[in-house]
């Protein structure tokens, strides 16, 4: 196992794995409690436990403590708050998702293995090392964007005495002394928001990272299938076999594809559902209801919510534009030279190629830009609609 700074940097003596693109992903989610440590250990165990518990109770703190601001915090502290419990109501649901087919999802470890067996020479195992680099900093740039959030809203928090998301913590709440209970509160909500941030960038970067791979690969067989029947050296039965070759990495990357769908279709659908409703109340709160020092707040989280979905779609989008050069690569090699049995496999080989690699959440919305940027439409025009109705402006005045 490569150290972070290797991987950030693609440093290292001996090749990458496409697997190693995965490391820091499943580290997070070890730090989590979503993947044991050491299953059959005391220590590990309880960790698991303290983990899940931190998350499965997180919806019901936050809401618990939302209804309580209700009474006590202006309209903005109550939306900002509002906008943290969309995207948490469906963090557990993506974690319990991600647990149970995690299994699933690691078994197409040994399909990138294969592949990456194919690819020797320098330049194919360049590409592969990009991949593991790329594919680290990704998930590190969510993470740190995740967390830069959380960082200003513990600022604010600490200028206005305040908390940074109003969480309902009964057994710390009912402390009698003011400060001891204002820090000890303070200290364990950010413990908490942390926690959930970690969990929240690896659930959200975890599809991208995997499309990130399946793209390496996808650009290595197209490369590989514009060459075929060029090697002068190579006899007509050599040329066949390795036609079949390239048949078979075209299945075994369909095969890590679908693994990787199944998988990444529930949490998808449930991000796409949270990010809209979570954008409607951002923008409602920066324009309507916040001061200054809350609109740079919110504009921040803003920016975090579009970056859940963000990463995902720019691949999934990337990877359809790549699947449609693989069958102009197939007509366009050097198929008059081979000889009459392996054109009519190229044949079908060109058929089954037609057909580009797209991923859906739950058959309802397909994972691309377009839905990314139909998502931001949605929610801006929402918005307008509510600021033409002067929704915001009338309940502005009936607080006052």
């Amino acid at each position: 196992m490569r150290k972070l700074t290797y991987l950030l940097y693609g440093r290292g003596a001996t090749k990458f794995e496409t697997n190693e693109s995965f490391q820091l992903l499943f580290q997070c989610w070890s730090l989590v409690g979503i993947k044991p440590l050491k299953l059959y250990r005391l220590r590990g165990m309880l960790h698991m436990c303290f983990c899940w518990a931190l998350l499965l109770l997180c919806p019901f703190t936050f809401f618990m403590g939302y209804l309580h601001t209700l009474e006590t915090e202006p309209i903005t502290v109550q939306l900002n708050i509002l906008q943290a419990i969309c995207n948490i109501i469906g963090l557990p649901l993506k974690a319990i998702a991600i647990t149970i087919l995690l299994t699933h999802l690691r078994s197409a470890e040994p399909n990138f293995a294969r592949l990456d067996a194919r690819y020797q020479s320098v330049a194919s195992r360049e590409q592969i090392k990009n991949c593991v680099v790329v594919s680290t900093r990704l998930l590190a740039s969510v993470g740190f964007m995740f967390h830069f959030y959380g960082s200003t809203a513990y600022l604010q928090a600490l200028l206005t005495r305040g908390y940074p998301m109003g969480e309902w913590l009964p057994f710390i709440d009912y402390i009698p002394r003011l400060t001891i209970r204002y820090w000890a509160h303070f200290i364990f909500e950010v413990f908490h928001v942390t926690f959930l941030l970690t969990v929240q960038a690896s659930m959200d970067a975890f599809p991208a990272v995997y499309i990130r791979s399946l793209r390496t690969h996808l650009k290595l067989l197209t490369e590989r299938v514009s060459h075929l029947g060029e090697n002068p050296e190579f006899t007509d039965e050599q040329n066949y076999d390795e036609l079949v070759d390239c048949i078979v990495t075209h299945q075994e990357l369909l095969e890590a594809k679908n693994t990787l769908g199944s998988v990444c279709s529930l949490t998808l659908f449930v991000q796409f559902v949270v990010v809209a409703a979570a954008l409607c109340v951002s923008m409602l709160n920066c324009f309507v209801f916040a001061d200054r020092q809350q609109q740079v707040v919110t504009a921040i989280y803003y920016f975090g919510v579009i970056m859940q979905i963000m990463p995902t779609c720019y691949q999934a989008s990337m990877i359809e534009a790549d699947s449609a050069k693989l069958p102009d690569s197939i007509f366009h090699c050097n198929w008059l030279a081979m000889d009459k049995r392996s054109r009519k496999l190229i044949i079908y080989f060109l058929h089954r190629a037609q057909k580009n690699i797209t991923f859906v959440a739950l058959k309802f919305f397909n994972i691309n830009l377009t839905t990314n940027l139909s998502i931001i439409k949605f929610a801006f025009s929402l918005y307008t609609w509510m600021s033409n109705m002067g929704f915001g402006d009338n309940f502005k005045d009936l607080l006052e």
